[in-house]
């Protein structure tokens, strides 16, 4: 069948015609993967090369991956000029388009070229095997490679500002270091991703797009040690992880959640933690084609501008049929040519499907792979290849969805989904809207397409079109929409308005001011709106208005009248013999307040002027008066005038001085009078008098008398003479033995005091005397004072033991010495020794030969009255403890150091271990103790191959013999041994079903999750072949298939895959029992804690859930969700079981990550 069928494949691929590829490069250009290539041969500066390619919008060659590099190499014969430069950072190569070189370049060792400022350009060297070798931009002249993008016809994918397009996928590398959680923020902020490098492709690009470490998104966060990519879907053939020699470099941990790739290791794959390094990071997005419009295609099919129709298949089948299936509705399998075709159909949301590539014959050889409708080869124009690794049984091609759709050579006959490609019917070009506007309709010869604006705009031209029948529109000038206007604003008199440009657009809001002095009446803006009317009237200013002023004598109004505005002025002025106090004028301010307060009007003082006397008191005369009355103070007469005859002081007589002293000071009026007295006399009465207003003097004079000073007291052990009156002279004497310290004579002062200070009388004293080494001295060292020595402990004194301080100073006798005590030599113990010196408090070391413990202390020390502390310890032999015998054994002998224990076994045990221990010198035997084991008659298999042997206890040393169930006999191997009876052998339960016997006869199955029936021949997977086995369970009759977590769908196309094989659908769930049963089998088949669709959404409006037969969702009759989903749920509107919140429901979004998903099928009946 197998043969037929591929034989079926080669007749239609002979029956399919071969068409031509148009050209792709401009004339002198050669084409390859996607560029264009122009060979120069005339020797040319870099300048000169690069200004020839500028002129038809090429640049020198840029070779960025080995198959580009290859290429110039088969162009070309001679040494050509490149692309690569490092003139703008000295030593660092980079492409001429500013772009970084990555993983790939073919650079000469170091050591074959010096590299300095003057060597700023790359050439591909003939002579060194078109390896890369930089060269002087200036002084050497080669041919060089134009190079440019092929023009395919298609408008390119667009990226957003600050991407790179490769491959259908948009790039942005950011080499701000950044922790893995502000990375994933960074992306996601413009819809972005980590990069998911998913084929070698993909990884080839982000290897040279960045010079750094980066991280990728790759993470085992959701499953510890299962690694997935972070959308959840999980890790295919690819990866370029670091190989498992290498795992020294990073232990993966629980920690260890997040991966990089790590320049440090040729950009291979690296786990590292989420939390505590940083790393740059590159965001990934699809490419954007939303710019492409919608194709009019025929029923069933879609497309946009620049592709074909398709048509989704879902049905997996061989190549042959769904080629054939193709065929019969007028399509061919889909031929991506180009990167729009090719992404476009990725963007369908299809697993991996056929694609109409082979290298079958008639049209192909072996290895050459062609275009099924057109006999081109793909591989050296436009092509996805993930790997060209080809057998002969491999000659159809997918697009491979575990290996981000690359091309993958597959068998013919394996079972895929396809896709039908048909040429768009004719239909005139597809229009562009206005800016600010839409058009609808269309694009069929005959249809009208209607042009629209929107709201605030203005449409200027014809509103319609029609699509004419030679594919031309009616009406080529499209119509425009213009923004509304709104009419000028006036300018408002006191204020101001801004902007003041005009003309005033729709939503243009203008602001309004008033100038300072000026309130605003009305709005403080107005909005141009859609229909060019302004949102409100304009407002007016008007002017500041300030409250009345009041007064009050002798406050005097003299200017200004009611009503006060901004800037209105009034004065004040004082009545007669009155000074203002305050300001003499207010304004009336913006603010609506006076710049000043009222004044207050004071009576004016006469006596400031100082009319009076300084020794007089002047009195101002009350208002309107303006002079004042003066009067001399207390001790003064006269008119008190400042300009009369004044105050003058009057006098006191004259005082005089008393004996022995003196008096000084005037006598007038308040004059203090000061007495003193002589040296050595003291002032008896007031030392001052005061003159006083009557002239008389206040008190008495006072008079002077002799001082004398305190009795001296004699020093101990001495004597003093003399008296003591003023001037007196005292003398200081000791007694015999004893010598003064200090002054002799001390003198009478005037101010009652002695001279100086007394002398003392001190005993003479000897030297300090020095203790004797090991010994001690104690006493004092005066006149007649005893010195006493004595010995440390353990030392004898050698000479007298007292010394007596003399009269002249000295010592009687000598000093005396100390000399230390010896104890007699110590004898060591038998079988040890002895070590140590037996001076004082020596200490002797006792130890004992190896196999002795010492019996009492280890040490004795020497004491000072020369016997030994302690007494001798003996050694005495080791002894080990006592041995346990084996259960079921002996053990003999004795347990001394040396001693040697022997094991035995009882009778119908084996020893099983050494037999011997013997006692060592650390107290513990050798070796560990055996043991003894019943010997097993069942090792000499006395059974028979279909009984179970039992070993006889010991002593017994044979066994028992039992068929099995199902046999009978005596089960010997040399009796009558086992014959069959049991109707479970062989197992009639079928797909793995357990038999059980029944008694007395017959027997039932257990069936597998999946299967039913007597002997489990009714299997779910029998009807529904196509869904992988081992993955149902059958409730109430109907089967239910479980996708495992490598099986992650987005949700609509889970919905494709249930629905493809007798019309399954997403669960629907309506009472507790099913429930229950779908969470059993989620535990059963490990499907983890990733979520599961079911078949609920409000995708088509929100919050009006249905299930997927399209029945209202009632949650009165049923429901498990968590919360119950009331508000708007943006982006969110499909429901999954979660593992994570208790199998509870949840809201995901339906398209942003793929989930595990559960179908509803019919019966298993076929």
């Amino acid at each position: 069948m197998a043969v037929e069928r591929v034989f079926l494949l080669l007749v239609v691929l002979a029956s399919i015609p071969l068409a031509a590829k148009g050209q792709t490069c401009p004339d002198g250009y050669s084409y390859n993967a996607g560029l264009c290539y122009r060979w120069t041969e005339t020797l040319s500066f870099a300048l000169d090369a690069i200004d020839d390619c500028a002129s038809d919008g090429a640049t020198l060659a840029l070779p960025r991956s080995q198959g580009e590099h290859d290429y110039l190499t088969s162009l070309v014969s001679e040494t050509i000029l490149i692309g690569v430069t490092d003139i703008f950072n000295e030593g660092t190569w980079e492409y001429s388009d500013g772009t970084p070189i990555g993983a790939f370049n073919k650079f000469l060792p170091d050591a074959d070229y010096p590299n300095t400022a003057q060597i700023d350009c790359v050439v591909m060297s003939k002579d060194h095997a078109y390896m890369w070798k930089p060269s002087s931009c200036s002084q050497q002249q080669y041919g060089y490679v134009c190079q440019k993008d092929a023009d395919t016809g298609i408008p390119p994918l667009v990226c957003p500002d600050g991407y790179s397009y490769n491959a259908g996928l948009c790039y942005r590398w950011t080499e701000t270091l950044s922790s893995p959680l502000d990375a994933i923020d960074d992306c996601a902020s413009d819809g972005s991703t980590l990069a998911l490098p998913r084929s070698q492709g993909e990884h080839d690009y982000l290897a040279g797009l960045v010079s750094e470490t980066i991280l990728i998104g790759v993470t085992d966060i959701f499953q510890e040690g299962t690694w997935e990519y972070s959308d959840g879907t999980p890790i295919g053939a690819f990866n370029k992880f670091l190989p498992h020699a290498a795992d020294a470099d990073y232990p993966n941990t629980a920690q260890i959640d997040c991966v990089v790739m790590s320049k440090d290791h040729a950009y291979m794959w690296k786990p590292s933690s989420c939390s505590q390094q940083q790393y740059g990071y590159v965001c990934q997005q699809d490419a954007d084609m939303t710019q492409f419009p919608q194709l009019e295609c025929p029923a069933g099919y879609t497309g946009v501008s620049g592709t074909k129709c398709y048509r989704v298949v879902t049905t997996v089948d061989s190549a042959v049929t769904a080629l054939a299936e193709c065929q019969n509705e007028g399509a061919d399998a889909v031929l991506p040519t180009s990167d729009l075709e090719h992404y476009y159909l990725k963007s369908l949301g299809l697993g991996t499907h056929w694609i109409g590539i082979t290298d079958a014959e008639p049209h192909a050889t072996e290895g050459n792979w062609v275009y099924i409708t057109t006999g081109l080869p793909p591989l050296g124009a436009f092509n996805r290849w993930g790997s060209t690794a080809n057998t002969d049984a491999l000659d159809c091609v997918t697009m491979d969805s575990t290996e981000a759709f690359q091309w993958a050579p597959t068998n013919c006959l394996d079972n895929h989904a396809c896709v039908c490609q048909k040429d768009p019917p004719d239909q005139c070009p597809p229009l562009v809207a206005p800016e600010n506007g839409a058009v609808s309709g269309s694009s069929l010869p005959g249809a009208v397409a209607t042009f629209s604006c929107d709201v605030g705009y203005n449409m200027h031209g014809a509103s319609t079109t029609t699509c004419q029948a030679d594919l031309t529109w009616s009406n080529t000038n499209y119509p425009t929409c213009i923004i509304a206007q709104c009419p000028p604003l006036s300018t408002v008199p006191h204020g101001s308005l801004s902007p003041v440009s005009h003309p005033y657009v729709y939503q243009d809001e203008v602001l309004f001011s008033c100038d300072t002095g000026y309130n605003i009446a009305g709005v403080s803006s107005i909005t141009c709106q859609a229909d060019g009317l302004w949102s409100d009237l304009m407002p007016t200013c008007n002017i500041v208005q300030c409250p009345l002023v009041t007064v009050q004598l002798p406050v005097i109004l003299s200017s200004g009248g009611s009503p006060y505005s901004y800037q209105d002025e009034v004065t004040f002025t004082c009545a007669d013999g009155y000074a203002m106090d305050g300001a003499a004028s207010a304004t009336c301010q913006a603010s609506g307040t006076w710049s000043d307060e009222v004044p207050t009007c004071n009576d004016i003082d006469a006596c400031l002027a100082t009319p009076c006397d300084a020794q007089a008191t002047c009195e101002d005369n009350p208002a309107p008066a303006l002079d004042a009355t003066c009067e001399c103070n207390t001790g003064y007469t006269g008119d008190g005038l400042a300009d009369g005859n004044g105050c003058s002081a009057v006098q006191c007589p004259a005082l005089t001085a008393p004996a022995n002293g003196a008096v000084s000071g005037t006598n007038f009026y308040g004059d203090v009078a000061t007495f003193t007295c002589d040296p050595g006399y003291n002032l008896v009465g007031g030392s001052t008098r005061t003159c006083q207003a009557d002239t008389t003097w206040s008190g008495s004079s006072p008079t002077c008398t002799a001082v004398q000073c305190p009795a001296l007291t004699a020093p101990a052990n001495g004597a003093v003479s003399g008296t003591n009156s003023y001037e007196d002279v005292a003398t200081f004497t000791c007694d015999p033995g004893y010598n003064l310290v200090g002054g002799s004579t001390r003198t009478c002062q005037a101010d009652t005091t002695w001279s100086g200070s007394s002398p003392t009388c001190t005993a003479v004293q000897c030297p300090a005397l020095t203790a004797p080494a090991n010994g001690a001295v104690s006493g004092t060292n005066f006149y007649g004072d005893v010195a006493t020595f004595t010995c440390d402990p353990g030392y004898g004194l050698v000479g007298g033991s007292t010394r007596t301080c003399q009269a002249d100073t000295t010592w009687s006798g000598s000093s005396p010495t100390c000399t230390a005590v010896q104890c007699p030599a110590l004898t060591a113990p038998a079988n040890g020794a002895v070590s140590g010196t037996n001076f004082y408090g020596d200490v002797a070391t006792f130890t004992c030969d190896p196999g002795y413990n010492l019996v009492g202390g280890s040490t004795r020390t020497c004491q000072a009255d020369t016997t030994w502390s302690g007494s001798s310890p003996t050694c005495t032999a080791v002894q080990c403890p006592t041995l346990t015998a084996p259960a079921n054994g002996a053990v003999s002998g004795t347990n001394f150091y040396g001693d040697v224990a022997t094991f035995t076994c009882d009778a119908g045990y084996n020893l099983v271990g050494g037999s011997t221990r013997t006692c060592q010198a650390d107290t513990t035997w050798s070796g560990s103790s055996p043991t003894c084991t019943d010997i097993d008659a069942c090792l000499a298999n006395p059974c028979h191959a279909q009984a179970t042997c039992r070993d006889n206890p010991a002593p017994a040393l044979d066994a028992a013999c039992q068929c099995n169930t199902g046999y009978t006999g005596d089960g010997q191997a040399d009796g009558t041994g086992c014959s069959v009876t049991s109707e479970c052998i062989p197992n009639p339960c079928q797909y793995g079903g357990t038999c059980s016997e029944l008694s007395p006869s017959g027997y039932t199955c257990r069936c597998r999750s999946g299967y039913i029936g007597d002997n489990c021949q009714i299997g779910c997977n029998i009807k529904y072949h196509k869904f992988p086995v081992d993955q149902f369970g059958i409730h109430n009759g109907k089967c239910y298939w479980f996708s495992r977590k490598s099986d992650r769908r987005k949700y609509k196309s889970a919905q494709t895959f249930c629905s493809s094989n007798h019309g399954g659908r997403l669960v629907i769930i309506k009472d507790k029992n099913k429930q229950s049963f779908l969470e059993s089998k989620i535990k059963m088949f490990q499907i983890g804690s990733i979520s599961k669709w079911i078949g609920l959404n409000d995708r088509g409006r929100e919050k009006n859930f249905k299930w997927s037969d399209d029945s209202a969702f009632d949650a009165s009759v049923y429901h498990n969700w968590r919360n119950i989903p009331t508000g708007r749920h943006k982006n969110r509107d499909c429901t999954a079981i979660s593992k994570a919140r208790d199998s509870k429901w949840v809201l995901l979004n339906c398209n942003k990550i793929g989930q595990a998903f559960i179908c509803e099928l019919g019966t298993p009946f076929i």
